[in-house]
């Protein structure tokens, strides 16, 4: 589906590597019941006016869900609109990103990412 490979903007985890616009607030960590490999993450993810997500990917499964309505612009020039609730699938490994707000107002969504213990949580695309 289209809207969902577009749909990168709200994966991101924001690390030294990214923009000062981009921020990513810790909710809850906690270990996967039964595995010692495998940990999940909450985040709040916010994206300013102006900001672009670069491509990346996780050492694991990525799920979002928007709390903001947002406008973002695709690479290919592709508007999108993001309602609220709309919800987001990022398999492992799986590059995504690469979108602008293009709004007026930050774009905020809620990251669960069940990631492998000890790895970067984002990996920049090459």
């Amino acid at each position: 589906m289209k809207f969902i490979s577009f749909c990168a903007a709200f994966a991101i985890s924001a690390t030294a590597a990214f923009a000062q616009d981009l921020s990513r607030e810790e909710i809850r960590r906690v270990p996967v019941p039964g595995s010692e490999t495998m940990e999940v993450i909450v985040s709040k993810l916010t994206v300013a006016p102006g900001a672009t997500i670069p491509m990346h990917s996780h050492p694991g499964d990525e799920h979002a869900v928007v709390i903001t309505a947002a406008t973002a612009q695709a690479p290919n020039g592709q508007i999108i609109e993001f309602p609220i609730g709309a919800t987001l699938y990022f398999p492992d490994g799986q590059v995504h990103g690469g979108l602008t707000n293009i709004g007026e107002a930050p774009m905020v969504a809620i990251t669960t990412h069940v990631v492998r213990v000890g790895e970067p949580l984002t990996i920049p695309a090459q």
